[in-house]
């Protein structure tokens, strides 16, 4: 089973990925917070091999504070925007993918990512 942390500002967005990833059962979302700020303080607790975070809480070094609080997580950055735009930003994060996505694309890379 992969564990996986969705940190994304918006609530209902959070509770679709939950539902989608969810549905095969090999994935479960054991945690989500709406900025990395909050999520540095539950990442380690949620035991995740997986991040899944929003491209606009990517300022700084946003995927290096996660992967320090939780040295074995993979980061995965989602976002709205092509990935002309947000490639620059993801430092660091092993994937881009674009919210717009098929789910089994994220699902894939998901599984991918926790080394399935």
């Amino acid at each position: 089973m992969v564990r996986v942390f969705h940190c994304d500002d918006s609530a209902a967005y959070r509770a679709l990925i939950r539902a989608e990833l969810e549905d095969d059962g090999e994935i479960e979302v054991v945690g989500g917070a709406s900025s990395v700020s909050r999520a540095l303080g539950e990442l380690a607790a949620a035991r995740a091999d997986v991040v899944l975070l929003d491209l606009l809480d990517t300022s700084g070094d946003a995927v290096g504070a996660l992967e320090r609080a939780a040295p074995s997580v993979r980061v995965i950055v989602l976002s709205g925007h092509p990935r002309e735009y947000g490639e620059p930003r993801r430092a660091g994060a092993f994937a881009y993918v674009e919210k717009s996505a098929p789910m089994s694309e994220l699902r894939d890379i998901v599984l991918r990512a926790a080394g399935g």
